[in-house]
């Protein structure tokens, strides 16, 4: 059983407004990220979101057929991917599925144009090795900069950029997300990070396609454009995800 979990519940500060609704080719980033998920093997679909924008989803959801679960969201996005955890390990359950033969698989939802082929290597690289995370090989030369001045070239052999999905097998869930407690402040940027934090061994998957992240206004214009290339336009949804 393969279980995405999609991480949809930020406040839209950086971007001044909620970029999970960003309409592409008629479709909210979100469910774009969902339906990648799905492409890829996904069995059930848990979208973390905030409670004022839970009705708005379920109802996009619904319009396009997808069957979504839904959960609030925490203080931290740390926090968020635990509430994601609780309910996937209940789908599981309720499923009878053995945990290890099931994997969980955190995605942000600011990652639309995630390969299918790559979110299903994820899933089974993770049931293999315990946890998995979606990534590149760094190719650009890195300096560590200090006070604006740049100290030392920092080799980039070994070094790889941590994208999503990011999975861990059901049977190690728990001791990484319900057993440990993390303040705000020393909360996990990624969950790879919280997987090695317990010693869960992570194997890292090489992306074979774009899978960028929109994460400021100068990544919308080419987001939209990218998505209209693959996939056009599907106006019968415009109406209900244009931001």
């Amino acid at each position: 059983m393969w279980v995405a979990i999609v991480v949809a519940a930020g406040e839209g500060r950086r971007m001044g407004f909620k970029k999970q609704f960003l309409d592409l080719a008629g479709r909210s980033m979100w469910l774009r990220s969902a339906e990648a998920m799905i492409g890829g093997g996904a069995d059930e679909i848990v979208v973390v979101a905030s409670s004022a924008d839970v009705e708005r989803m379920r109802g996009e959801a619904q319009e396009a057929g997808r069957d979504v679960h839904f959960v609030e969201g925490g203080e931290t996005r740390h926090a968020s991917v635990v509430s994601g955890v609780k309910r996937a390990l209940e789908l599981m359950a309720s499923r009878g599925a053995s945990p290890r033969q099931t994997a969980f698989a955190i995605h942000d939802a600011a990652r639309p144009f995630v390969a299918e082929e790559d979110v299903r290597r994820v899933f089974e690289a993770a049931l293999q090795a315990g946890g998995a995370v979606l990534g590149s090989p760094c190719r650009d030369t890195v300096k560590r900069v200090d006070g604006g001045w740049v100290r030392e070239t920092v080799p980039r052999d070994g070094l790889f950029l941590a994208e999503t999905p990011q999975a861990i097998r059901a049977d190690l869930a728990p001791k990484v997300y319900l057993e440990r407690r993390y303040s705000a402040d020393e909360s996990p940027t990624d969950d790879s990070g919280a997987m090695e934090a317990v010693g869960v061994p992570v194997f890292a998957v090489a992306s074979t396609a774009f899978n960028g992240k929109v994460t400021t206004p100068a990544d919308l214009d080419y987001a939209r454009w990218l998505a209209r290339e693959r996939w056009g336009r599907a106006e019968g949804y415009a109406h209900r995800t244009r931001v």
